[in-house]
């Protein structure tokens, strides 16, 4: 099996991996409940890195194997630091003017659109939005933004695709960046929770602060590396959509205001453009050319 091959298998069994972390430990409660019928202490709502740390052991061993099989399969040598150039951050062009409409468009949204935004959010609520927005939650919360950027460098240096390391170094650098300003920002402004709009307490603390949304950082930081990197075409627009959805879904469950996940989704943007501009032109794809539509190798 060519290497090409193999990383494409791994890709795979990435996105196989991601989506099990999402409902873990569902697979293990139906497993139960359909045959051993035992006291587990979990349900389907269980969140990975939040009940159960005994099960949560079991997924990162899962994680683990994963891991080693990936670095396995290369069969080949590694990439080697010294192939690698080193790290500047670039500023790309016209960012003064983005920056400047990218806080135009957050203070529109804050006061012409966010009362009336989550209004309708609260009217629209049922159970099937409530999964969906669990669903989402999880994909962009606990440490699936952390398993998706260790892939893309373990692949990379297994694998010998620069341009994998490229998205991971990429995505890392605008992740960290663009959280550390959210968090800066949370101190800095102390806005409520829209939670509160039910009643307080009807949801959460009254010392959570909502403005921006930890949880749109994390996905857009991610997504935005393989929207601006990525050849794939599907690729870019999944990793869009994807990172969209969990925006929306921090809105539909009342935890941050149409504002709060503009600007997020803004922020985590500049940084994943600075950041694949500081490193797309540093790392050199040494491995075989890939079609643009295809969707597992980006």
């Amino acid at each position: 099996m060519s290497i090409d091959a193999r990383s494409r298998y791994a890709a795979a069994g990435f996105v196989a991996l991601l989506l099990l972390s999402v409902f873990w430990p569902a697979p293990i409660v139906s497993v139960n409940r359909l045959w051993l019928h035992r006291d587990l202490g979990i349900d389907e709502l269980s969140f990975l890195g939040r009940e159960a740390r005994s099960w949560d052991a079991v997924f990162w061993c899962i994680a683990g194997l994963f891991a080693i099989a990936v670095v396995q399969s290369a069969a080949t040598e590694p990439l080697r630091v010294s192939e690698l150039r080193g790290f500047r951050v670039t500023l790309p062009r016209r960012f003064t003017v983005a920056l400047a409409g990218a806080i135009a468009l957050i203070a529109l949204t804050w006061l012409t659109a966010d009362r009336s935004i989550v209004a309708f959010a609260e009217r629209i609520q049922s159970e099937t939005i409530e999964d969906w927005i669990r669903i989402l939650n999880r994909l962009g919360g606990g440490m699936n933004p952390v398993m998706i950027v260790l892939f893309f460098i373990v692949a990379g240096v297994a694998y010998r695709r620069q341009r994998w390391l490229a998205y991971g170094v990429a995505m890392a650098v605008a992740g960290l960046s663009a959280g550390l300003i959210a968090h800066a920002l949370k101190f800095l402004v102390g806005r409520t929770r829209p939670e509160l709009w039910l009643g307080p307490f009807h949801y959460g603390r009254a010392t959570a602060y909502s403005f921006p949304s930890g949880h749109t950082v994390a996905a857009f930081a991610l997504g935005g590396v393989l929207l601006f990197g990525s050849r794939s075409i599907p690729l870019r627009i999944i990793a869009l959509m994807l990172a969209c959805a969990v925006a929306l879904a921090r809105v539909l469950a009342f935890r941050h205001w149409p504002s709060d996940v503009v600007a997020s989704a803004l922020i985590a943007l500049l940084a994943a453009w600075i950041a694949h501009a500081s490193t797309s032109a540093k790392f050199t794809d040494t491995s075989v050319e890939q079609p643009a539509s295809s969707i597992v190798t980006p």
